[in-house]
């Protein structure tokens, strides 16, 4: 029988940003000849995007519809050096394209012919959520969790309100070296990144803790993780950011 590998996707309401695929399984086989096929599991459910505890804060947040979760099944083998051919014929699946017209109205693939998925890996080594003490050590986050407030400024359209904000943001700011650029290409920052701004009717909260609770929540969601021989914890999920499909959507 074939190897079946499962891709989830999330879809968060920054337009400006990237989306990204998570591939959750890896097989050596040789990539198929005739293309990749894929299947919505339509009963995916998650422990995060719309369960009772974690769905209230997203919708508080500002996602609402436009954030989705989904899961689709691959038939063929995917590797690390097959991931442009099957982004490419991914977008191009009249499938993935119908259940992303429901799913998430706001992606659309005009011409799939035209199609040439423009994406950056993004890292995993990340897997501890203490990976984002550094914003306490930086002094944005109080020992008590509380989210230190400053003036509020526009930067590019989005107001900085906190210094978590600005340290994500501001590449001006002192505080942005706090995360190196191989950090902020590490999936854990991009999840917390995509809940600290959240949506246009963002209702942000004071504290971090629910920040971090929901971070780990979709990150535990999105992430195949297993034990090594030394007993370390290691991703053996891949993440593809994408960021444009080129001519076609």
């Amino acid at each position: 029988p074939p190897c079946h590998a499962q891709h989830h996707l999330l879809f968060g309401q920054l337009d400006a940003r990237p989306m990204p695929l998570l591939i959750e399984e890896l097989n050596e086989e040789a990539p198929p000849e005739e293309g990749f096929r894929f299947h919505l599991l339509p009963d995916a459910r998650f422990a995060s995007f719309g369960s009772e505890k974690v769905q209230p804060l997203l919708d508080k947040w500002g996602f609402g519809p436009d954030m989705a979760m989904c899961t689709f099944r691959v038939e063929q083998p995917v590797t690390p050096d097959t991931l442009q051919a099957m982004l490419n014929d991914f977008f191009k699946s009249r499938e993935v394209i119908h259940a992303l017209s429901q799913i998430t109205p706001g992606l659309r693939v005009f011409s799939p012919d035209k199609v040439q998925v423009r994406w950056e890996r993004m890292s995993t080594k990340a897997v501890s959520m203490t990976f984002l003490n550094k914003f306490e050590d930086c002094g944005a986050v109080g020992k008590a969790g509380h989210i230190r407030g400053r003036i509020e400024e526009d930067f590019e359209g989005v107001p900085i309100v906190n210094l978590i904000r600005e340290v994500i943001l501001c590449d001006e700011s002192d505080l942005y070296d706090t995360f190196s650029e191989q950090d902020r290409k590490e999936f854990l920052f991009r999840i917390f990144s995509h809940l600290i701004f959240g949506g246009a009717s963002n209702q942000w909260e004071d504290h971090v803790e629910e920040y971090f609770n929901v971070t780990k929540a979709v990150y535990k969601d999105l992430l195949s993780v297993r034990r090594t021989d030394t007993g370390d914890v290691e991703v053996v999920s891949h993440v593809a950011s994408v960021r444009s499909l080129g001519h076609g959507g």
